[in-house]
């Protein structure tokens, strides 16, 4: 028999070698998979665990990045270590669109992306709007609608005016080095509506949405004139 003839290799090199090319396929593939892994474990653990995730729409224009930043830098002010871990870290989601100026594939992409979070994202229970957003993204169900009236100031009990504020008007002192930005002037910090929604029932809904009136009222707060 062949296999019973076939001359076994002597030493360590010649071993290797001849598992190598017997089994090089099966040992790339086994890399990939234990790099794949390494890599996904390493995101895990680096990964930012956000207290508190607040989704900035507007149809006015549309926030930079440097922006976005500056205003989540304010508002960190106003959170508090809610998983625990000894840092205040909050995600601001960017849905911020210029409806004059902005190309259709950015304008699908910013909708699409508002959109799937107003439906499934129970984390994004805050929202920076202008008067323009806020207004469409409640139109997107005219039954029950989106945005809570919490007794508000602004926007008919919705929301609370944050553009004449530190909260805007430092990241204009901060970010106007970059010339031609602009800022919204009707931007309001506002809540998701969850009685009568799908997200009613979920675990841990209470809770948030308290933690999520106590963010407001404690920029109310710090802001009353």
């Amino acid at each position: 028999m062949a296999g019973e003839n076939a001359v076994k290799p002597k030493g360590i090199k010649a071993k290797i070698e001849n598992f190598w090319y017997h089994y090089k396929y099966h040992s790339i593939a086994i890399f990939i998979v234990f790099i794949t892994i390494a890599v996904s474990l390493a995101q895990c653990a680096f990964k930012t665990d956000y207290d508190l995730k607040i989704i900035v729409a507007t149809r006015s224009m549309t926030l930079s990045t440097p922006q976005i930043e500056a205003i989540t830098n304010e508002l960190n002010r106003y959170g508090t270590d809610v998983n625990g871990d000894g840092e205040v870290n909050i995600l601001l989601v960017d849905c911020t669109i210029d409806g004059n100026t902005s190309d259709y594939q950015t304008l699908l992409g910013k909708q699409q992306k508002l959109q799937a979070l107003l439906m499934t994202d129970i984390e994004a229970m805050l929202f920076l709007t202008d008067n323009e957003c806020l207004e469409w993204i409640d139109s997107l169900n005219e039954e029950t609608h989106f945005i809570e009236d919490t007794g508000l100031p602004h926007n008919n009990g919705r929301g609370f005016l944050v553009s004449d504020t530190h909260i805007i008007q430092n990241p204009k002192k901060t970010v106007d080095a970059e010339k031609g930005l602009l800022w919204p002037d009707d931007l309001s910090i506002c809540r998701r509506k969850i009685k009568g929604t799908a997200f009613e029932e979920k675990e841990g809904i209470e809770k948030a949405t308290q933690q999520a009136d106590a963010f407001i009222g404690r920029i109310m707060e710090s802001n009353k004139k």
